[in-house]
């Protein structure tokens, strides 16, 4: 499919980078974009062949959040189609969040609001140390409301209160001190952080990594009250599988593994 506003690519190892496209307004999302993301994102999730996401802005910035133009116009519009563009937003952002495949944010400037949320689905992410974050919706009377969940999940309470509530500006390293970054490191060394990221992610067993993910999201929803019986059925299951049986002979054999990608 041709994207407007995104560029999508799959390079021969399964590393897909997903690059949102609008520099000229420093990548702010409209409607397109949220439609165009959500195809791309799901067309990754059913590709067997993609190992890892990559999440990255074209330009000097990753995200400025909302288009503030396409905002405006929402104004004007019904009810229905007011509701069915936050919509679309909300299906976008569940869909990175519980993609199967390691998703990593490259962020490679700024994030503000929408944009911000985009790095809270992130499962790693690897920002410049130039970079600065914020949560401005409520500076223009805006209510940040779908966006709120995944970023308390990601902050904390507390430094998601701090933000959400001054909608202040702050620095990479203050990014880091959250957990909202993992990392920063100077622009000239983006790339090569986030491909460290990328040949650990492609060490894995790529069947035990969709587990994980599985598993870490019920984690997240249950804490140890994930049912038992669930738990135990995946270590007997990983025991027998064809994966987990080549991941320990490989580790015997001195080797390494031949993975194969998930059906």
């Amino acid at each position: 499919m041709t994207y407007e506003t995104i560029k999508m690519s799959i390079d021969t190892r399964g590393v897909a980078t997903l690059m949102l496209a609008r520099p000229q307004v420093h990548n702010a999302m409209n409607g397109v974009m949220w439609r165009e993301l959500l195809d791309a994102v799901q067309a990754l999730e059913a590709d067997g062949s993609v190992r890892v996401v990559v999440l990255t802005g074209e330009g000097q910035t990753f995200c400025a959040g909302g288009d503030l133009g396409y905002q405006q116009a929402q104004g004007g519009a019904s009810l229905d189609d007011r509701l069915d563009e936050a919509r679309r937003f909300s299906a976008l952002l569940h869909a990175l969040d519980s993609l199967s495949k390691p998703l990593i944010g490259r962020i490679n400037g700024a994030a503000y609001a929408g944009g911000f949320s985009l790095i809270s689905v992130t499962d790693v992410a690897i920002g410049i140390d130039t970079a600065s974050f914020a949560i401005t919706e409520a500076r223009l009377g805006l209510v940040p409301a779908v966006m709120l969940p995944f970023v308390v999940r990601r902050l904390g309470m507390v430094n998601a209160r701090r933000l959400f509530l001054t909608a202040r500006r702050f620095p990479a390293a203050e990014a880091v001190s959250y957990g909202l970054l993992h990392a920063s490191v100077p622009p000239g060394a983006l790339d090569a952080a986030v491909e460290d990221e990328v040949a650990h992610v492609l060490r894995c067993g790529p069947q035990a990594l969709r587990t994980i993910k599985h598993l870490i999201a019920q984690a997240s929803r249950h804490g140890i009250d994930v049912p038992h019986e669930h738990t135990i059925g995946q270590v007997a299951a990983m025991w027998d599988s064809a994966e987990g049986r080549e991941g320990i002979l490989s580790y015997f054999e001195k080797r390494k593994p031949a993975w194969t990608t998930p059906a």
